[in-house]
């Protein structure tokens, strides 16, 4: 490479390793940006600190990252590669970890690559070379996916290349942050379905099957409990694909698709299954043909494919014509499309809530028709779904103010149609909450009455439907409230319930943390994790003295108030004792945002799961603020929700004498945030903190406990 490229370039990537508008400098980071000496001594190039600060436009890509220690032995070197001059950076021993190109000669960066073990398998491209990356290109290792981002606005917008395996990931991730545009980005359009070259009566029934996946999508994605927020894609599993030769059924070119495809999904180390269902090879590209389902909410699951359908069902009883299709008419097509002008309609209306009651009752009448004309098909269940989740969620919001009525009809004329008699636990459940929800917006509600009618439905929902899952999330919120009025026998008894009869679900585990948290005193409790500001903490920092716990939210204002009489306590002596919060946001930022500098100076673990996080499962953690009183031997003394005054008084009776040395080590920190993950030691296995429905966050009237939190409308755990 030439003396003049070399001056250049180091001026081009001086200046323009900054400009890039879209590039972001990780918090990790920050400290490698500064020239010269870092606030640990190291000294590490500032043109090598610079680059190394850039992370890639898409999230979950795995690539190499070196500390700050390490930063120091990387190096940077400005080449030329097959003709196209670029400054790339080396690890410390050597290995290519990023490489910044100008592909077009005209002396600004288009293309931010980043390796893996040595190997390129990440890359944003400027292709129009404006500054600003409009494609994204997984390679090598790290896969095939191909993004174009027309507007630049750091959102895939279509797949140029994406695998069948890579659907799947896509998928998972679709359902866990509920992103309806990220899922109908898998569906292929009218037209890609026209250059499939199918016969017209099988192109019309795939129109129909993806019309019905992409309006049925954010109902699936609210409403099921298989993927959560801690889900991890784990690997593709399907027969090999298959051919449809040109002639068949009228196929004017051959069609390669997979069929019964299953994405196996790992939810904290148990691998569980995600229908996908049919993908079909379009291209470079593949798209889905079916909306997925969830095996563990009983969905019904198809026993023959679109392109391959089987003649024999499981059990080699015969298929029926209408087992084997979709059974999709041009009734139920006009619906979708009238669902989907209605949906739109809705989204215009947002804040306007008389529009919005009517657009919800339009909805709702719609969504029955469409139950009506699917009676004997497959699709019927998940069209009753839809309609009791829709109705539920807009009712509880405000926004339909005869939902509460509507779901009651419906229930009533439920068992007169074909297989609604198995559908009747799913909808009692969602009327039973959505009468309670509904009434505690009222004016001058008696919220003691409420609660009591509210148990009382509760229990006899369990009697009647002691077998189903929603049974688990009912006895859940029956022993929560026991416990939160202080009846923690009678709570545990329905905890019991719960961990014995549902015990692989979350329910249960979190059931059996609950009583583990209700068994704590005299007990040994220890806790680490990473905290809000990125640091490591464990409880042994505390060794040697007593230690104040509390777990809290930023939208938990008697957490706050917590928080102000512990500070006061702790000035009286700043070395008698320490106090460490456990924050169960899933927003790191607002949580470090929420409370002032000063306001609780200890550390706080934080998790990104919130009320899911191990933080939570492992003592059951349903409701804020939980606080725990642990003495000078790490054994637990006192713990309740609040910082009592009894729990106040022990604590004084364990601080007296105490010398001002004991705490010299103790930790302070303001919250700040941190992406790290936390780990929570606790006597117990790992359930999660489901919220229980209560209005506006309320506690029940006259408990002793704290807040849930604020839940999604539309599902009876707020999930």
């Amino acid at each position: 490479m030439s003396q003049q490229p070399k001056v250049w370039l180091t001026g081009w990537i001086r200046s323009n390793l900054a400009w890039s508008r879209w590039a972001s400098i990780p918090a990790a980071a920050i400290v490698l940006s500064v020239a010269g000496p870092t606030a640990s001594g190291v000294d590490v190039d500032p043109q090598v600190s610079k680059a190394l600060g850039y992370k890639p436009r898409q999230s979950n890509v795995v690539y190499d990252q070196v500390g700050e220690k390490e930063a120091e032995s990387c190096t940077s070197r400005y080449e030329s590669k097959n003709g196209v001059d670029g400054l790339t950076v080396f690890g410390p021993n050597g290995q290519m970890l990023r490489r910044f190109n100008d592909a077009n000669g005209d002396r600004q960066v288009d293309q931010w690559c980043y390796f893996k073990d040595g190997i390129e398998i990440y890359r944003d491209i400027d292709s129009d070379f404006n500054a600003t990356a409009d494609q994204y290109r997984w390679l090598g290792t790290g896969g095939t996916r191909w993004g174009i981002d027309k507007n630049e606005d750091g959102t895939v917008d279509t797949w140029k290349m994406i695998s069948p395996e890579e659907v799947t990931i896509e998928l998972v991730e679709a359902i866990k942050t509920k992103d309806e545009d990220r899922f109908r980005r898998l569906l292929p359009s009218e037209q890609e379905i026209k250059q499939l070259g199918l016969g017209d009566e099988k192109a019309k029934q795939l129109v129909e099957r993806v019309l019905a996946a992409r309006t049925g999508f954010a109902e699936f994605a609210r409403s099921q409990k298989l993927v959560q927020s801690t889900t991890k894609w784990a690997h593709f599993a399907a027969d090999k694909p298959g051919v449809v030769p040109a002639g068949t059924d009228g196929a004017t070119q051959d069609v390669v698709a997979y069929e019964n495809v299953i994405s196996i999904i790992d939810n904290d180390g148990t691998s569980q299954q995600l229908m996908v269902g049919t993908l079909v090879q379009l291209g470079a590209t593949w798209k889905l043909a079916d909306l997925p389902k969830s095996v563990s909410d009983g969905a019904t699951i198809a026993e023959s494919g679109f392109f391959f359908p089987s003649t024999v069902a499981a059990g080699g009883r015969p298929v029926t014509t209408q087992e084997g299709s979709s059974g999709m008419t041009g009734e139920m097509q006009s619906l979708l499309s009238d669902l989907e002008k209605i949906d739109t309609q809705i989204r215009a209306a947002a804040g306007d809530n008389s529009k919005l009651s009517q657009l919800h009752d339009e909805r709702a009448q719609t969504m029955v028709r469409l139950i009506n004309a699917s009676k004997g098909t497959s699709e019927m269940e998940l069209w009753v779904r839809q309609f009791v989740d829709s109705v539920s969620s807009a009712a509880m919001q405000g926004e339909y103010s005869e939902g509460l009525e509507r779901l009651q009809s419906f229930e009533a004329q439920l068992p007169n149609i074909p297989g609604g008699k198995d559908l009747m636990p799913y909808v009692a459940y969602r009327v039973l909450t959505t009468d309670y929800q509904v009434k505690s917006l009222g004016e001058n509600v008696n919220f003691a009455k409420l609660q009591g009618d509210h148990m009382e439905n509760l229990e006899a929902y369990v009697e009647k439907y002691s077998e189903s899952p929603d049974a688990a999330d009912a006895m859940i919120q029956i022993a929560l409230n026991h416990e939160l009025t202080g009846e923690e026998k009678e709570a545990q008894v329905w905890y019991k319930k719960v961990a014995d009869g549902f015990p692989s679900t979350n329910e249960g585990k979190k059931a059996s943390g609950a009583i583990a948290r209700l068994s704590l005193e005299g007990r040994t409790f220890s806790l680490s994790g990473k905290t809000l500001d990125g640091k490591t903490f464990d409880s042994k920092q505390f060794a040697g003295m007593p230690v104040v716990i509390q777990y809290w939210a930023s939208w938990c204002e008697p957490c706050k108030q917590d928080m102000k009489k512990i500070r006061e306590e702790l000035a009286k002596n700043p070395k008698a004792f320490g106090v460490v919060g456990v924050n169960l946001d899933s927003d790191r930022e607002k949580a470090a945002t929420s409370i002032p500098a000063g306001f609780a100076p200890w550390p706080h673990i934080h998790e990104g799961s919130g009320f899911e996080s191990d933080l939570a499962v492992g003592l059951g953690v349903l409701s804020v603020p939980v606080t725990i009183l642990v003495d000078r031997n790490g054994k637990v003394i006192k713990r309740g929700a609040h910082f009592t005054q009894d729990m106040e008084d022990a604590l004084k009776a364990l601080t007296e004498g105490a010398p001002d040395a004991r705490a010299a080590k103790l930790p302070s920190q303001q919250p700040a945030p941190s992406a790290n993950k936390s780990n929570a030691k606790t006597p117990s296995a790992s359930p999660t903190g489901r919220p229980v429905n209560t209005p506006g966050n309320r506690p029940a009237n006259g408990t002793t406990g704290g807040q849930r939190p604020p839940q999604r409308p539309g599902s009876p755990s707020g999930k």
